[in-house]
């Protein structure tokens, strides 16, 4: 049964999370089933299509403003992360808008917070096997974040396009623009202004701010700078 699960359902569908859910552990899928169905209320305003399917004991906490935009056109799955579960969130704010074009997965610990009028756009999963944050990371969005499509992103990793505090004569946010196939690895820092072409691979620990950086680069450092080009990468 499960080899014709896997043969005539596209494993990036709703169906496809559904079937495997209860293949592998009925009574959970229940409880999972119906904190979705809750989750993709709170966040999308309404009870179906399923649009958040959260795993088997993940948390997610969900603040949304009335006046707060959502589009989800394929799915967010939120997951626990080998045995760890730590509560993940979401916090829009009035008039804020965030769109995810594809598959999309979120792990423990990750928070995702839009302040008001603020806009986050993630494209999500197109060729790649899976996109999404490991664990344990922050997007915090004053104006403008995108990340493209396929990117993933490790644990511990900072993403924002503002200084949140003022500091005269300086502007306080710029967007961040993440490109297609971009491997983000752990600790990495992205700051405002941020603009990380397609194909990159950030090192480990490396602070991203302004700066001028190339196609299918790795670029790393405090702050990051291109270290080698022509870098190829896969999941």
């Amino acid at each position: 049964m499960k080899e014709f699960f896997r043969a005539h359902v596209p494993r990036d569908s709703f169906l496809y999370w559904l079937l495997v859910s209860i293949y592998r552990n009925p009574c959970l899928f229940v409880i999972a089933f119906f904190r979705s169905i809750n989750a993709t209320r709170k966040l999308t305003g309404r009870l179906f299509p399923v649009k958040v399917c959260l795993g088997a004991g993940q948390r997610l906490n969900i603040f949304r403003s009335s006046k707060a935009r959502v589009q989800i056109f394929g799915m967010l799955k939120v997951n626990p992360y080998i045995g760890y579960n730590a509560e993940s969130s979401i916090h829009l704010r009035d008039e804020s808008s965030f769109v995810v074009y594809g598959n999309f997965e979120i792990g423990p610990g990750v928070h995702i917070f839009l302040n008001r009028n603020a806009v986050l756009r993630i494209k999500g999963q197109v060729a790649s096997t899976a996109s999404g944050i490991t664990c344990d990371s922050r997007i915090m969005v004053e104006n403008s974040i995108e990340i493209g499509s396929d990117c993933i992103i490790a644990w511990d990793v900072s993403i924002t396009d503002s200084d949140w505090h003022e500091i005269i004569d300086v502007p306080r946010n710029s967007p961040v623009v993440i490109g297609d196939n971009v491997w983000i690895s752990h600790g990495v820092s992205i700051i405002k202004g941020a603009n990380i072409p397609s194909g990159c691979i950030v090192g480990a620990k490396s602070l991203v701010g302004r700066g001028e950086f190339l196609n299918n680069a790795l670029i790393a450092g405090v702050p990051a700078r291109v270290k080698k080009v022509g870098v190829e990468w896969t999941r």
